[in-house]
């Protein structure tokens, strides 16, 4: 078996001229482009995608390879997978070669044998240099590939565009410096969507989200780097699904997921690290004029949420926090430079926490890990509802308190008890309404401005609909306050 170590990378369609005349190609000691089609195979069930596993026939000129590739680990675009291929006479699969040791359990060669069939092609161009990479006492070997070209399933097509940086022998550490050089440049996203995973979702849309798997419970710091690399996976599928669908409330979790990313971040940080493992204050920088930025887009989206519950919204109104208005704010952001750096130096500096610090208990210079219960109820206590419920900018403020809440319990508890249970659902549904109200309250002050501007449409009756609204919204939340506040004195008692 051939184990691959890889970073996967998005690339704008138009930036292949920009990479191509970069100074890293510059450490090429090779060079050779093909044209590659490919067809995937799996069953009516489509088995094989639900286990993680790809199977395909790959041609290339005269030549036929059989390609399987199990799901191994992946992190925050890092992959690390296993991967076997087999000389084949033509398009045909040969199970004969498979050894069933090599699949998933869940998996029966037999049956295999009997129901796969073509799913969906790949056919893209592939430009590949081997790189010489060398950085201080640092050297390796680095296959840089571009591939460009298109999937095609049920009649329906997905771009292919994206670089993959594979360690061919040598320090992983250099292929971050790669990506980071390229990114200067070059407009690149951490990926975490396979062509086949493209596949599958034309093929069955049913799949087409990418979920990051679940974070088991921890109480050391490898537990919290593994969830902010979790936190990480959620953000790439988000921005995944947004770019297929152009799906908007996966908004939400894009920017619940970076804010999440960064009180991981915030606690590792805390942590008693060596002074070459601290974070940067400039990456903590970035991160945040991130989020602001989101914050920003999430708002037009919960206000565009808001104005749908009119019967008869004004054009103004209307196109005040529109599709038009999402897509022109979220495509430069998601395009700029800055954004890929930020991610990959996030990226790079999890795969260097985990790999360069002990598996030792917490030592937190602000005692938010101590052990599980004692995060739990300082989690607990950090929730301070609004004892009027009128207090929209307090509600507003419980947001970020109840996000960390509800995925310290996702996180911790597998098998929660009926009160934890109870806790996290109270927990998202106030999450949710505090984002409608939000949207609410963003839908007022464009309303007041767009009175000022005299728009049609615009009157004194609307306005008086949006306070009334709010006003409901918030009598709402202060019911389910009642709730949450009983469940959050109880739990309290009993840690």
């Amino acid at each position: 078996m051939a184990k691959e170590i890889e970073l996967k990378l998005a690339i704008p369609l138009q930036a292949g001229k920009a990479l191509r005349q970069h100074e890293v190609l510059g450490l090429a000691v090779s060079f050779d482009s093909k044209h590659l089609q490919n067809i995937y195979f799996d069953t009516p069930s489509l088995d094989l995608n639900k286990s993680r596993v790809a199977l395909r026939i790959r041609q290339v000129d005269e030549r036929y390879i059989q390609t399987l590739k199990t799901s191994g680990s992946s992190s925050g675009g890092l992959h690390e997978r296993g991967e076997w291929e087999w000389d084949v006479n033509g398009p045909a699969l040969d199970l004969s070669l498979i050894d069933a040791d090599l699949l998933p359990e869940a998996l029966d060669l037999e049956y295999l044998r009997q129901h796969l069939q073509p799913a969906f092609e790949t056919n893209f161009q592939r430009d590949r240099w081997l790189l010489n990479v060398s950085h201080e006492h640092l050297k390796a070997e680095i296959e840089l590939v571009h591939d460009q070209g298109q999937v095609l399933a049920q009649g329906k097509t997905d771009p292919i565009s994206e670089i993959e940086l594979e360690l061919k022998s040598g320090d992983a550490d250099l292929l971050f410096k790669v990506a980071h050089d390229l990114s200067g440049t070059v407009p690149l996203l951490i990926s975490n969507i396979s062509k086949g995973q493209r596949g599958f979702r034309l093929f069955a849309p049913e799949y087409a989200g990418l979920s990051a798997p679940a974070t088991p419970a921890f109480n050391d710091r490898h537990g919290l780097i593994l969830a902010a690399q979790n936190e990480l996976d959620r953000f790439i599928a988000a921005r995944d699904q947004i770019a297929f669908s152009r799906n908007w409330s996966e908004l939400e979790t894009l920017y619940s997921s970076l804010r999440q990313l960064r009180w991981c971040l915030l606690h590792l940080s805390r942590l008693t690290l060596p002074s070459a493992l601290y974070l940067p204050t400039v990456l903590r920088y970035k991160l945040r004029m991130f989020s602001y930025s989101l914050e920003h887009l999430v708002t037009l989206y919960q206000q565009q949420n808001a104005w749908e519950r009119l019967d008869h919204c004004p054009t103004a109104l209307r196109n005040s926090a529109d599709f038009v208005q999402l897509n022109e704010h979220y495509q430069p952001l998601m395009s700029a430079s800055w954004i890929g750096q930020t991610l990959i130096e996030v990226m790079q500096w999890l795969y260097l926490l985990n790999r360069d610090s002990e598996s030792m208990p917490f030592v937190d210079k602000k005692a938010i890990f101590v052990d599980k219960d004692a995060t739990f109820e300082a989690l607990l206590n950090q929730v301070h509802l609004p004892r009027h419920p009128t207090d929209k900018v307090l509600w507003l403020r419980q947001q970020a308190p109840l996000l960390h809440l509800s995925r310290w319990l996702e996180y911790q508890f597998s098998e929660p008890s009926l009160g934890e249970k109870n806790l996290l659902k109270e927990s998202l549904a106030l999450q949710r309404k505090i984002s409608e109200l939000s949207g609410l309250m963003a839908e007022e002050i464009t309303l007041w401005q767009l009175s000022q501007q005299q728009a049609d449409g615009i009157d004194n009756k609307l306005i008086k609909r949006n306070q009334d609204d709010q006003y409901e919204m918030v009598l709402a939340l202060g019911r389910q306050a009642l709730s949450f506040n009983s469940l959050q004195q109880n739990l309290q008692r009993l840690s």
